[in-house]
């Protein structure tokens, strides 16, 4: 029969597995119960979506201004790639309700007039390659750096769309022959990195608690398992030696023959 330690061990051992399986649960019922975004993952939708309010504007005029077929082409583009982003980037905002902007920056509207001001056609492609090219490069870093760290599958996927069709404007506004690179801010080495490393490992207090607390119960359920182990192998060994020991006996009391 089993004594009562060994009953209080087996249900010891059983609560300490429900425990262990509740804390590994834990994290993923509550992010399938509440999935919000985090500060860089708002400001990558609503710069994508301000980015749409002026680039769109202004690859319509570098359509219809432009004096040379490939900048009206670039322009076309553009203004097409940015009009798909900005269905995109309004959607996920709708679902996460985030509020997004509504018209362009003042820095924005200052480089539209700048290229409607324009006094010739070679003066207006000059001011439209540059602008666009100095803005993707900066909104680019940012879409690299959400998209290497994010935890949202939907942010991380419109992340790499983003990224591709970034680095498809750069590429198209660099082919024009007219980006100034002198005039493009320098990089800043290891800061991208350094971000994207920092939100990939970047833990909260809940999550560091519940690490410390699934260690812990996994260590104390090994050690106690360990411990029921070798008593219930002490045991039988005692049992088996109380058995010889009452054979010998026994054979002792026998009459000899």
């Amino acid at each position: 029969m089993r004594s009562d330690s060994d009953r209080k061990l087996r249900r010891l051992l059983v609560l300490l597995v429900v425990l262990v399986l509740s804390q590994m649960a834990a994290p993923a019922i509550a992010s399938a119960q509440t999935v919000t975004l985090t500060d860089p993952e708002k400001d990558l939708l609503n710069r994508v979506r301000q980015a749409g309010l002026w680039e769109m504007p202004a690859g319509d005029m570098a359509r219809v201004r432009a004096e040379t077929p490939h900048v009206r082409q670039v322009g076309e583009t553009l203004m097409v790639d940015h009009g798909r982003l900005d269905v995109a980037v309004r959607d996920l905002a709708a679902k996460y309700r985030l509020t997004l902007p509504d018209q362009p920056t003042a820095d924005q509207q200052s480089w539209l007039a700048e290229m409607r001001g324009a006094t010739s056609s070679s003066q207006f492609e000059r001011v439209f390659a540059n602008r666009l090219r100095a803005a993707h490069g900066v909104i680019f870093s940012v879409i690299a750096g959400v998209r290497a760290g994010t935890r949202n599958d939907e942010i991380r996927a419109f992340a790499a769309t983003a990224n591709q069709v970034v680095l498809r404007h750069i590429t198209l506004l660099e082919s024009t022959g007219l980006v100034d690179y002198d005039a493009l801010p320098q990089p800043a080495l290891g800061s991208t990195a350094s971000t994207s490393a920092a939100t990939a490992l970047n833990l909260g207090s809940m999550d560091v608690l519940t690490s410390v607390v699934l260690g812990l119960l996994v260590c104390g359920a090994t050690l106690l398992l360990l411990w029921f182990i070798r008593s219930s192998a002490r045991r039988r060994h005692r049992s088996g030696d109380d058995h010889a020991a009452n054979r010998s006996a026994e054979r002792a009391k026998q009459p000899a023959a």
